[in-house]
């Protein structure tokens, strides 16, 4: 039997988070990821696997406590009060100043390594659902009547 985990998985992930938030995918080195959460290498990847899917975790960790907003605002009643919460919710991420400046996503998308192609394919995947959708919301608007075609 292995050893138990001798550190919080979820706090441990939160910083990962700071870490990649401040210095993108390709900026964030494993030296300052470990460091940032308080294990070893060999916890990283027993753990989280390699620091690909630590971002994939990470972005998936970023969207459920950073972008929820996005959900609320796209079930709005109305399309102006949708976009009301969207524009105040991503200004209200963007700007806290309890994290670090900038969205997480755009902040990683610069990779242009070879090693980080699966990144940016993620990444613009991730991208396209979010504009999807909000262009499905805009459709049911118009077909509502609320938005001129």
């Amino acid at each position: 039997m292995g050893r138990p985990k001798e550190f919080d998985v979820d706090e441990a992930l939160c910083a990962a988070l700071q870490v990649f938030w401040r210095h993108g995918y390709e900026g964030a080195s494993l030296t300052e990821l470990t460091e940032a959460m308080g294990i070893t290498r060999p916890s990283l990847y027993a753990t989280y696997g390699n620091k690909e899917e630590l971002f994939r975790k990470v972005l998936d960790r970023y969207e459920q406590n950073h972008m929820c907003f996005v959900a609320h605002a796209l079930a709005e009643p109305s399309v102006r009060s949708t976009i009301e919460k969207l524009l105040k919710g991503y200004a209200d991420v963007l700007t806290d100043p309890m994290h670090p400046p900038g969205c997480l996503g755009v902040n990683s998308a610069v990779c242009g390594g070879e090693g980080s192609d699966a990144i940016r394919q993620e990444l613009i995947a991730r991208r396209s659902l979010s504009e999807e959708t909000l262009r499905e919301r805009l459709e049911r608007a118009a077909a509502e009547g609320e938005l001129p075609p």
